[in-house]
């Protein structure tokens, strides 16, 4: 009998407990509700305020991706004959195949058959012994060269001539695959740079390094070359290699230069004289002379290292994916009888200091009448040596789609 007094007891707890529980629950639910809804709402809001925050500052900049060459792949991702590879540049989906024939070489089109949107990039295929790629929606075959249509499997007459992909002009050198882009589809208006020294014995590929999603326009870091007045701030202090973090007490003495070539308009050279400052006292015996040449907009570039240990080249490149995003890559080719250890420490300690801008290129304006003080360097002309890059307003309006993004 005590049992069953005790059960009952027990089952009375319970059910007490169980009616607060549920009251409580009922209570505290709502409340759970609105504290979550007011979170998410702060962070919509964040977000919102971010995402309005970048577009003003994405309109700022000029709304075009500039003529050149860009680097759209490394020639090993594409290595194989009949090899195919998508890659998203310039805002459209492209892509990039080797041939099967004898020339085994490499071609560029729009990604997106032009007869009902499929994607060659995903189930085409290369025929065999040519060429030629085939959509594998339809069977259509386009000549890799010209992009014109050679085969529909089920028409027997003539392929109407307007049946045609959209080809881009492309080269492999330096172990890169560079393409040439213009808005109008008008032919390179120079030659894709070519380093002769390269191609002899005394220099090896000694990697790539790549930073994807950097979220700038292009035209920065032109301009960042002209803007003297920037290497103290940000550039003064030697930093660890590969890192943001800071020698302390070890300074880095620049003394900068900018030239134009009058030969060659769509080059300029900038120079930079670089030396360790400690205590105020410059070590002549760590000086290094660099150089960069900008060959275009910025698409490529090629700085050059030299000093008593030899000489180091690295391709510097920037391919814009989409509105103010660039993929970045660097290309070491390095004098054989340079240490590795030494070409470690020089690249590194180079785009460490490249690191160092970053941060005020993600997040800066473009001020299209800056407020310039003597001695800012010749950044005026710099952005008149940039606009050639650039399709005038008669030149946008023979565009069959508009520039903006």
């Amino acid at each position: 009998m005590q049992a069953g007094i005790q059960k009952n007891i027990m089952n009375i707890f319970i059910m007490e407990n169980l009616s607060f529980l549920q009251s409580t629950y009922w209570l505290i639910l709502p409340i759970l509700f609105i504290l979550f809804y007011l979170h998410r709402s702060k962070k919509s809001k964040q977000v919102r305020r971010r995402n309005r925050r970048g577009i003003d500052r994405c309109q700022t900049y000029p709304r075009q991706y500039p003529c050149g060459w860009y680097r759209i792949c490394d020639s090993d991702e594409v290595a194989k004959r009949g090899q195919i590879k998508n890659a998203f540049i310039l805002g459209r989906e492209m892509i990039i195949f080797r041939s099967d024939d004898e020339h085994n070489q490499v071609y560029v089109l729009d990604a997106f058959c032009i007869h009902m949107g499929a994607n060659l990039g995903h189930g085409g295929r290369v025929m065999p012994g040519t060429n030629c790629i085939q959509c594998p929606f339809h069977l259509w075959e386009f000549n890799g060269e010209n992009g014109r249509c050679t085969k529909i499997p089920y028409v027997d007459g003539q392929i109407p001539d307007k049946a045609k992909m959209q080809t881009y002009p492309c080269v492999e050198r330096h172990g890169m695959v560079m393409i040439w882009y213009h808005p109008l589809n008008e032919p390179p208006h120079y030659d894709a740079i070519c380093v002769d020294e390269l191609l002899g014995d005394n220099f090896e590929f000694r990697g790539v390094y790549r930073y994807p999603n950097i979220h700038m326009h292009l035209q920065e870091f032109a301009e960042n070359a002209a803007d003297v007045q920037h290497f103290h701030p940000l550039h003064g202090n030697m930093c660890i290699p590969w890192t943001e973090l800071q020698v302390p007490r070890v300074l880095i003495h620049h003394e900068a230069s900018l030239k134009f070539s009058t030969d060659e308009p769509h080059i300029v050279y900038f120079y930079d004289t670089a030396m360790l400052k400690l205590f105020g006292k410059k070590y002549e015996s760590s000086k290094v002379d660099a150089s960069i040449t900008f060959h275009g907009p910025g698409g490529i570039t090629l700085f050059r290292f030299d000093g008593g240990f030899g000489r180091i080249y690295l391709f510097h490149t920037h391919t814009p994916t989409d509105y103010m995003e660039l993929d970045v890559e660097f290309r070491a080719y390095v004098e054989k009888k340079i240490p590795r250890l030494l070409n470690w420490y020089i690249v590194g300690n180079w785009i460490a200091q490249w690191r160092r801008d970053i941060t005020v290129w993600e997040n800066k304006v473009f001020k299209r009448a800056p407020f310039l003080v003597k001695n800012d360097g010749p950044i005026l002309k710099m952005r008149r040596w940039y606009n050639q890059f650039y399709l005038s307003k008669e030149e946008q309006e023979n565009l069959a789609e508009p520039l903006d993004w």
